[in-house]
């Protein structure tokens, strides 16, 4: 179905990027290549281990391997894991054979097969609430649902993670997502996110996590003049020294005029029960939506379809460390 070059692809950006924890949404032909990868991941560290427990990872005298990079990884990349979604379904499915390869390979210990359709999925139901370093989707960009489904996986994506796609780059309907993703992300980046740090007056008997629920009941504050505040719908609770706790919520504004007057609508509102509201320029709230990232696509120049895919990463909050002068 178009992966004959995918699957090694797949296989080499694994090998590079190094990820623990792999999303295939639909098995086939690529599945393999992943998690081929991520064994081959775990040969490579644990030759790596050995060499540390020796005499180092020393090329002409210089150390090559980075400072903790082994430190939460298993032996022989036990730890590491390839989550595949599929229902099953298709006419042509190559699905089960998937499982039945990695069984023989005996490498089916890196293998979850969640059979399911991929747009009813709780993507922390099924996986756990640990953030996914690199997600593959495969085949269903033209469903009409695919944007709603990329979203979710996208906010379970780490930071520094990527996310692939194939078949982006000549046909319309790739074409119109990826130009509607590139508008959301310019609308996004001319608001600023912000912190809504709310004191609370008595917070051993108030129910802070209520009083948070309503006030995000009011999702979108519209301030006059200034434009409008939008919260994300998450919050948390922060200690503030003998035994009082402070409620943080985050949300993104037109402006910080118009964060700095929807602090004074809470306060006022809440008079009661808050003491004060400051506001702060956060991180949280843009978060929520694309936040940072870079895109590169790939075109296999002498085919009319199954001829692509876009790699996106996510760099809100991202830098790389700096470990040497010189390459």
């Amino acid at each position: 179905m178009g992966c004959e070059n995918m699957g090694p692809m797949l296989y080499s950006l694994i090998r590079f990027l190094k990820p623990k924890r792999v999303l295939e949404i639909g098995a086939g032909y690529t599945s393999l290549f992943l998690l081929q990868a991520l064994v081959d991941n775990g040969k490579e560290e644990e030759r790596m281990r050995r060499m540390k427990e020796g005499e180092g990872c020393v090329c002409e005298g210089v150390e090559w391997s980075v400072e903790g990079y082994l430190e939460g990884r298993g032996r022989d990349g036990k730890g590491s894991i390839l989550h595949i979604v599929d229902n099953m379904e298709h006419s042509a499915t190559t699905a089960h054979l998937v499982m039945d390869a990695a069984k023989e390979l005996g490498i089916d210990e890196y293998l979850n097969v969640v059979v399911a359709d991929c747009y009813e999925l709780n993507p922390e139901v099924a996986f756990g609430e640990e953030e996914l370093d690199f997600v593959w989707l495969d085949g269903i960009s033209t469903d009409e649902r695919f944007e709603g489904l990329y979203k979710e996986y996208w906010k379970n994506l780490k930071c520094g993670g990527h996310a692939a796609v194939h078949s982006t780059l000549t046909n319309t309907t790739s074409k119109a997502w990826l130009s509607k993703i590139h508008a959301e992300r310019s609308a996004e980046a001319s608001k600023v996110a912000v912190d809504f740090h709310v004191k609370i007056y008595d917070s051993e008997m108030t129910d802070l996590e209520t009083l948070a629920q309503i006030i995000l009941s009011s999702t979108k504050v519209d301030v006059e003049g200034r434009g409008d505040v939008e919260f994300t719908g998450k919050f948390r609770l922060d200690s503030i020294g003998y035994g009082i706790k402070k409620l943080v919520l985050f949300a993104t504004a037109e402006s910080m005029e118009a964060g700095e007057a929807t602090a004074e609508l809470i306060a006022d509102i809440w008079e009661e029960e808050i003491q004060s509201v400051d506001v702060e320029e956060g991180g949280q709230g843009r978060m929520e939506g694309w936040g940072a990232f870079k895109e590169i696509g790939f075109l296999e120049p002498h085919k009319t379809r199954q001829n692509s895919f876009t790699i996106m990463q996510k760099r809100e909050g991202y830098v790389e460390e700096t470990y040497s002068w010189s390459p």
